[in-house]
Protein backbone atom coordinates (compact mmCIF):
# COMPACT_ATOMS: atom_id res chain seq x y z
CA UNK A 1 0.00 0.00 0.00
CA UNK A 2 0.74 3.58 0.05
CA UNK A 3 2.43 4.52 3.16
CA UNK A 4 1.45 7.83 4.94
CA UNK A 5 2.59 8.89 8.60
CA UNK A 6 -0.21 11.09 9.70
CA UNK A 7 -4.35 10.80 10.09
CA UNK A 8 -4.85 14.27 8.75
CA UNK A 9 -3.52 12.81 4.72
CA UNK A 10 -7.22 11.05 4.79
CA UNK A 11 -9.50 13.83 3.64
CA UNK A 12 -7.55 14.23 0.58
CA UNK A 13 -7.35 10.84 -0.11
CA UNK A 14 -10.88 10.47 0.00
CA UNK A 15 -11.75 13.65 -2.18
CA UNK A 16 -12.85 11.49 -5.18
CA UNK A 17 -13.90 8.56 -3.32
CA UNK A 18 -17.26 9.85 -1.79
CA UNK A 19 -18.99 8.24 -0.60
CA UNK A 20 -17.38 5.85 1.39
CA UNK A 21 -17.83 2.74 4.18
CA UNK A 22 -15.99 3.85 7.49
CA UNK A 23 -15.46 0.49 9.21
CA UNK A 24 -14.59 1.34 12.86
CA UNK A 25 -13.68 0.06 16.40
CA UNK A 26 -16.19 2.62 18.36
CA UNK A 27 -13.98 2.53 21.28
CA UNK A 28 -10.78 2.66 19.51
CA UNK A 29 -12.30 5.54 16.75
CA UNK A 30 -12.78 7.38 20.19
CA UNK A 31 -10.10 7.10 22.39
CA UNK A 32 -6.94 6.67 19.59
CA UNK A 33 -8.16 10.62 18.92
CA UNK A 34 -9.51 9.78 15.53
CA UNK A 35 -12.82 10.97 16.17
CA UNK A 36 -12.14 14.31 17.40
CA UNK A 37 -9.63 14.67 14.78
CA UNK A 38 -11.62 13.30 11.72
CA UNK A 39 -15.20 13.80 12.56
CA UNK A 40 -16.32 16.83 10.88
CA UNK A 41 -14.14 16.05 7.65
CA UNK A 42 -15.53 12.64 7.59
CA UNK A 43 -19.29 13.28 7.66
CA UNK A 44 -19.03 16.73 5.10
CA UNK A 45 -16.98 13.85 2.36
CA UNK A 46 -20.12 11.49 3.22
CA UNK A 47 -19.08 8.81 5.27
CA UNK A 48 -21.52 6.03 5.83
CA UNK A 49 -20.73 4.49 9.32
CA UNK A 50 -20.32 0.73 10.02
CA UNK A 51 -19.91 -0.06 13.42
CA UNK A 52 -19.37 -4.27 15.14
CA UNK A 53 -18.47 -4.74 19.21
CA UNK A 54 -17.57 -8.40 17.24
CA UNK A 55 -14.15 -9.71 19.57
CA UNK A 56 -12.85 -11.01 16.45
CA UNK A 57 -13.43 -10.15 12.24
CA UNK A 58 -16.39 -12.55 11.23
CA UNK A 59 -18.29 -13.69 8.09
CA UNK A 60 -21.70 -11.75 9.91
CA UNK A 61 -20.12 -8.87 10.52
CA UNK A 62 -18.44 -8.80 6.86
CA UNK A 63 -21.46 -9.83 4.85
CA UNK A 64 -23.20 -6.89 7.03
CA UNK A 65 -20.54 -4.10 6.25
CA UNK A 66 -21.10 -5.23 2.35
CA UNK A 67 -24.76 -5.08 2.18
CA UNK A 68 -24.35 -1.34 3.86
CA UNK A 69 -21.53 -0.51 1.47
CA UNK A 70 -24.08 -1.50 -1.62
CA UNK A 71 -27.29 -0.24 -0.50
CA UNK A 72 -25.02 3.42 0.03
CA UNK A 73 -23.46 3.07 -3.39
CA UNK A 74 -20.04 3.39 -2.32
CA UNK A 75 -16.89 4.16 -3.51
CA UNK A 76 -14.31 3.30 -1.20
CA UNK A 77 -13.89 1.66 2.07
CA UNK A 78 -11.79 3.06 5.02
CA UNK A 79 -11.27 1.16 8.04
CA UNK A 80 -9.39 2.58 11.41
CA UNK A 81 -9.31 0.14 14.21
CA UNK A 82 -7.33 -3.18 15.13
CA UNK A 83 -7.25 -5.86 12.96
CA UNK A 84 -10.73 -6.99 13.31
CA UNK A 85 -11.74 -2.99 12.06
CA UNK A 86 -9.33 -3.90 8.84
CA UNK A 87 -9.68 -7.35 8.34
CA UNK A 88 -13.77 -6.65 8.31
CA UNK A 89 -13.01 -4.09 5.64
CA UNK A 90 -11.54 -6.49 3.85
CA UNK A 91 -13.56 -8.88 4.18
CA UNK A 92 -16.51 -6.89 2.97
CA UNK A 93 -14.69 -5.66 -0.35
CA UNK A 94 -14.25 -9.35 -1.10
CA UNK A 95 -18.28 -10.15 -0.36
CA UNK A 96 -19.05 -6.78 -2.45
CA UNK A 97 -17.18 -7.95 -5.34
CA UNK A 98 -18.26 -11.21 -5.28
CA UNK A 99 -21.52 -11.76 -3.45
CA UNK A 100 -20.22 -14.50 -0.84
CA UNK A 101 -16.96 -15.52 1.12
CA UNK A 102 -17.07 -19.17 -0.58
CA UNK A 103 -15.26 -18.04 -3.61
CA UNK A 104 -12.87 -15.74 -4.46
CA UNK A 105 -14.70 -12.91 -7.22
CA UNK A 106 -14.02 -13.15 -10.88
CA UNK A 107 -10.04 -12.24 -11.65
CA UNK A 108 -11.02 -9.62 -13.45
CA UNK A 109 -13.16 -8.00 -10.72
CA UNK A 110 -12.06 -4.97 -8.77
CA UNK A 111 -12.33 -4.34 -5.44
CA UNK A 112 -12.87 -1.17 -4.03
CA UNK A 113 -10.06 0.97 -2.60
CA UNK A 114 -9.06 0.07 0.77
CA UNK A 115 -7.79 2.93 3.72
CA UNK A 116 -6.56 1.25 6.50
CA UNK A 117 -5.16 2.90 9.81
CA UNK A 118 -4.37 0.51 12.47
CA UNK A 119 -4.98 1.99 16.46
CA UNK A 120 -2.73 -0.70 17.47
CA UNK A 121 0.38 -1.86 16.86
CA UNK A 122 -0.23 -5.35 16.70
CA UNK A 123 -1.85 -7.68 13.45
CA UNK A 124 0.35 -5.21 10.16
CA UNK A 125 -3.32 -6.18 8.35
CA UNK A 126 -2.72 -2.60 6.88
CA UNK A 127 0.43 -4.43 4.93
CA UNK A 128 -1.00 -7.47 4.55
CA UNK A 129 -3.12 -9.29 1.80
CA UNK A 130 -4.91 -12.03 4.62
CA UNK A 131 -8.01 -11.83 6.19
CA UNK A 132 -9.27 -13.76 9.25
CA UNK A 133 -12.69 -14.70 9.22
CA UNK A 134 -14.06 -16.48 12.18
CA UNK A 135 -17.46 -18.40 11.45
CA UNK A 136 -19.27 -21.02 13.74
CA UNK A 137 -16.30 -20.85 16.09
CA UNK A 138 -13.48 -21.76 13.38
CA UNK A 139 -11.23 -19.25 12.03
CA UNK A 140 -10.63 -19.25 8.45
CA UNK A 141 -8.29 -16.98 6.03
CA UNK A 142 -8.81 -15.03 3.05
CA UNK A 143 -5.82 -14.36 0.86
CA UNK A 144 -5.88 -12.56 -2.62
CA UNK A 145 -3.37 -10.03 -4.07
CA UNK A 146 -6.30 -7.43 -4.16
CA UNK A 147 -6.87 -7.53 -0.29
CA UNK A 148 -3.83 -5.24 -0.35
CA UNK A 149 -4.89 -1.86 1.26
CA UNK A 150 -4.23 0.78 -1.69
CA UNK A 151 -3.78 3.06 1.24
CA UNK A 152 -2.22 2.66 5.25
CA UNK A 153 -1.98 5.53 7.34
CA UNK A 154 0.69 4.56 10.34
CA UNK A 155 -0.27 7.19 12.41
CA UNK A 156 1.87 6.36 15.89
CA UNK A 157 -0.01 9.08 18.28
CA UNK A 158 -3.17 7.24 17.32
CA UNK A 159 -1.74 4.65 20.12
CA UNK A 160 -0.95 6.85 22.57
CA UNK A 161 -3.91 6.38 24.42
CA UNK A 162 -3.80 2.60 24.09
CA UNK A 163 -3.89 0.62 27.43
CA UNK A 164 -1.21 -1.46 28.91
CA UNK A 165 -3.14 -4.47 28.60
CA UNK A 166 -3.17 -4.39 24.83
CA UNK A 167 -0.26 -2.58 24.19
CA UNK A 168 1.39 -6.00 25.36
CA UNK A 169 -0.59 -8.65 23.24
CA UNK A 170 -0.93 -6.62 19.96
CA UNK A 171 2.78 -6.19 20.32
CA UNK A 172 3.28 -9.95 21.26
CA UNK A 173 1.44 -10.31 18.20
CA UNK A 174 3.81 -8.61 16.09
CA UNK A 175 7.22 -9.68 17.61
CA UNK A 176 5.98 -13.11 17.02
CA UNK A 177 5.11 -12.54 13.59
CA UNK A 178 8.56 -10.75 12.85
CA UNK A 179 10.57 -13.71 14.10
CA UNK A 180 8.23 -16.28 12.72
CA UNK A 181 8.97 -14.53 9.61
CA UNK A 182 12.82 -15.43 9.60
CA UNK A 183 12.18 -19.02 9.71
CA UNK A 184 9.27 -19.45 7.32
CA UNK A 185 9.85 -21.33 3.66
CA UNK A 186 8.45 -18.57 2.04
CA UNK A 187 11.06 -16.00 3.34
CA UNK A 188 12.91 -13.76 1.10
CA UNK A 189 15.24 -11.39 1.03
CA UNK A 190 12.88 -8.53 1.09
CA UNK A 191 10.60 -10.11 4.20
CA UNK A 192 13.79 -10.79 6.52
CA UNK A 193 15.25 -7.40 5.64
CA UNK A 194 11.81 -6.20 7.24
CA UNK A 195 11.41 -8.84 9.59
CA UNK A 196 14.97 -8.41 10.92
CA UNK A 197 14.02 -4.20 11.32
CA UNK A 198 11.18 -4.78 12.86
CA UNK A 199 12.32 -7.54 15.05
CA UNK A 200 15.06 -5.20 16.87
CA UNK A 201 12.12 -2.31 16.73
CA UNK A 202 9.42 -4.31 18.88
CA UNK A 203 12.13 -6.02 21.19
CA UNK A 204 13.68 -2.07 22.00
CA UNK A 205 10.29 -0.86 22.70
CA UNK A 206 7.68 -2.87 23.74
CA UNK A 207 7.93 -3.04 27.61
CA UNK A 208 8.68 0.84 27.80
CA UNK A 209 5.06 0.72 25.58
CA UNK A 210 3.64 -1.46 27.83
CA UNK A 211 4.78 0.78 31.41
CA UNK A 212 6.03 3.91 30.17
CA UNK A 213 5.20 4.77 26.97
CA UNK A 214 6.61 7.87 25.02
CA UNK A 215 6.45 9.27 21.97
CA UNK A 216 9.61 7.43 20.77
CA UNK A 217 8.46 4.15 21.95
CA UNK A 218 5.13 4.24 20.28
CA UNK A 219 7.08 5.11 17.12
CA UNK A 220 9.23 2.28 17.25
CA UNK A 221 6.07 0.09 18.37
CA UNK A 222 3.81 1.36 15.10
CA UNK A 223 6.93 1.19 12.44
CA UNK A 224 7.62 -2.52 14.07
CA UNK A 225 4.62 -3.78 13.18
CA UNK A 226 3.93 -2.53 10.16
CA UNK A 227 7.26 -4.01 8.92
CA UNK A 228 6.33 -7.01 10.63
CA UNK A 229 3.24 -6.91 8.22
CA UNK A 230 4.88 -6.66 5.56
CA UNK A 231 7.58 -9.11 6.04
CA UNK A 232 4.25 -11.62 6.65
CA UNK A 233 2.86 -10.82 3.77
CA UNK A 234 5.52 -12.50 1.75
CA UNK A 235 6.71 -15.13 4.25
CA UNK A 236 3.33 -15.69 6.09
CA UNK A 237 3.26 -17.43 9.73
CA UNK A 238 4.30 -20.99 11.21
CA UNK A 239 4.10 -23.45 14.52
CA UNK A 240 3.35 -21.28 16.90
CA UNK A 241 0.92 -18.49 15.03
CA UNK A 242 -1.26 -22.38 13.63
CA UNK A 243 -0.97 -23.43 17.20
CA UNK A 244 -2.36 -20.30 18.84
CA UNK A 245 -5.87 -20.22 17.63
CA UNK A 246 -7.20 -23.30 19.71
CA UNK A 247 -5.97 -21.31 22.66
CA UNK A 248 -8.12 -18.07 21.46
CA UNK A 249 -11.11 -19.67 20.93
CA UNK A 250 -11.19 -22.08 23.77
CA UNK A 251 -9.69 -20.35 26.20
CA UNK A 252 -9.88 -16.48 25.70
CA UNK A 253 -6.51 -16.22 25.56
CA UNK A 254 -5.89 -12.55 23.63
CA UNK A 255 -4.10 -13.62 19.99
CA UNK A 256 -0.56 -12.49 20.73
CA UNK A 257 -0.33 -13.92 24.24
CA UNK A 258 -2.01 -17.11 22.48
CA UNK A 259 1.07 -17.12 20.04
CA UNK A 260 3.66 -16.28 22.46
CA UNK A 261 3.23 -19.27 25.11
CA UNK A 262 4.53 -21.82 22.11
CA UNK A 263 7.15 -19.29 20.85
CA UNK A 264 9.58 -20.62 23.12
CA UNK A 265 9.05 -23.77 23.07
CA UNK A 266 9.54 -24.16 18.92
CA UNK A 267 12.37 -22.08 19.21
CA UNK A 268 14.23 -24.83 22.24
CA UNK A 269 12.74 -27.68 19.47
CA UNK A 270 14.42 -26.31 17.09
CA UNK A 271 17.45 -26.17 18.35
CA UNK A 272 17.68 -29.35 19.65
CA UNK A 273 17.56 -30.76 16.35
CA UNK A 274 20.77 -32.27 14.88
CA UNK A 275 20.89 -29.73 12.27
CA UNK A 276 18.67 -26.23 13.57
CA UNK A 277 16.36 -25.51 10.55
CA UNK A 278 17.26 -22.52 8.39
CA UNK A 279 16.29 -19.35 10.27
CA UNK A 280 16.70 -20.65 14.29
CA UNK A 281 20.29 -19.23 14.91
CA UNK A 282 19.30 -15.48 13.00
CA UNK A 283 16.13 -15.37 15.42
CA UNK A 284 18.49 -16.39 18.11
CA UNK A 285 20.82 -14.06 17.50
CA UNK A 286 18.32 -11.76 17.73
CA UNK A 287 16.81 -12.22 20.96
CA UNK A 288 19.57 -12.92 22.20
CA UNK A 289 20.74 -8.90 21.43
CA UNK A 290 24.26 -9.74 20.28
CA UNK A 291 26.59 -12.61 18.41
CA UNK A 292 27.48 -15.32 20.43
CA UNK A 293 28.19 -18.62 20.59
CA UNK A 294 25.26 -20.84 19.48
CA UNK A 295 24.57 -22.31 22.90
CA UNK A 296 24.53 -19.11 24.51
CA UNK A 297 22.99 -17.26 22.12
CA UNK A 298 19.59 -19.61 22.66
CA UNK A 299 20.07 -19.67 26.29
CA UNK A 300 20.12 -15.94 26.51
CA UNK A 301 17.30 -16.07 23.41
CA UNK A 302 14.88 -18.28 25.36
CA UNK A 303 15.72 -16.12 28.56
CA UNK A 304 15.10 -13.01 27.22
CA UNK A 305 11.76 -13.80 25.62
CA UNK A 306 10.26 -15.20 29.14
CA UNK A 307 11.63 -12.13 30.51
CA UNK A 308 10.13 -10.34 28.25
CA UNK A 309 6.43 -12.35 28.78
CA UNK A 310 7.17 -11.40 32.47
CA UNK A 311 7.89 -8.02 32.70
CA UNK A 312 4.41 -7.47 30.07
CA UNK A 313 2.00 -9.25 32.14
CA UNK A 314 1.42 -12.13 29.41
CA UNK A 315 1.36 -15.53 30.30
CA UNK A 316 4.46 -18.16 29.92
CA UNK A 317 2.77 -21.62 30.40
CA UNK A 318 -0.41 -23.30 29.05
CA UNK A 319 -1.09 -23.89 32.65
CA UNK A 320 -1.67 -20.00 33.59
CA UNK A 321 -4.46 -19.74 30.67
CA UNK A 322 -6.61 -23.26 31.86
CA UNK A 323 -5.21 -25.60 29.42
CA UNK A 324 -4.03 -29.52 31.13
CA UNK A 325 -2.48 -32.19 29.58
CA UNK A 326 -5.56 -33.85 28.52
CA UNK A 327 -6.51 -31.07 25.74
CA UNK A 328 -2.87 -31.15 24.19
CA UNK A 329 -3.67 -33.98 21.74
CA UNK A 330 -7.39 -32.09 20.44
CA UNK A 331 -4.65 -28.89 20.06
CA UNK A 332 -2.65 -30.78 17.92
CA UNK A 333 -5.29 -32.24 15.56
CA UNK A 334 -6.93 -29.00 14.99
CA UNK A 335 -3.83 -27.32 13.69
CA UNK A 336 -4.10 -25.78 10.30
CA UNK A 337 -1.15 -27.66 7.98
CA UNK A 338 -0.56 -24.86 5.28
CA UNK A 339 0.36 -23.29 8.17
CA UNK A 340 2.72 -26.08 9.73
CA UNK A 341 3.85 -26.60 6.26
CA UNK A 342 5.31 -23.07 5.72
CA UNK A 343 7.73 -24.13 9.16
CA UNK A 344 11.18 -24.94 7.96
CA UNK A 345 11.03 -27.06 11.33
CA UNK A 346 8.58 -29.25 9.50
CA UNK A 347 6.96 -30.43 12.84
CA UNK A 348 5.38 -33.70 12.87
CA UNK A 349 2.49 -34.17 15.33
CA UNK A 350 5.07 -35.73 17.61
CA UNK A 351 6.76 -32.41 17.80
CA UNK A 352 3.60 -30.04 18.32
CA UNK A 353 2.62 -32.30 21.19
CA UNK A 354 6.17 -31.77 22.75
CA UNK A 355 5.61 -28.17 22.24
CA UNK A 356 2.36 -27.97 23.75
CA UNK A 357 4.33 -30.23 26.53
CA UNK A 358 6.88 -27.77 26.92
CA UNK A 359 4.57 -25.07 27.29
CA UNK A 360 2.69 -26.21 29.94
Amino acid sequence: PELHDSIQALPALLADLTPFLLVRDPLAYELSGAAAALDDDLTSLGAVPYEDQAEHPTLTSMQAAAHRAATTHCRAIVAIGGGTAIDTAKGAAYCLANGTLNQAPPKEATLLPLLAIPTTAGTGSEATHFAVCWHKGTKHSLADPRLLPTHAIVDPTLHHSLPPHLTATTGFDALCQSLESLWARAATNASRTDATQAAHLLLGALEQAVHQPTPEARHDMAQGAHLAGRAINISKTTTPHALSYALTHDHNVPHGFAVALTFKACLALRHARPSAPPGTDTVATILAGAPESSANSMDAALTRFQDLQVACGAPTRLRDVGVSEADLNQMVQRVDPKRLANDTLNPTPTDLLEILRSSC
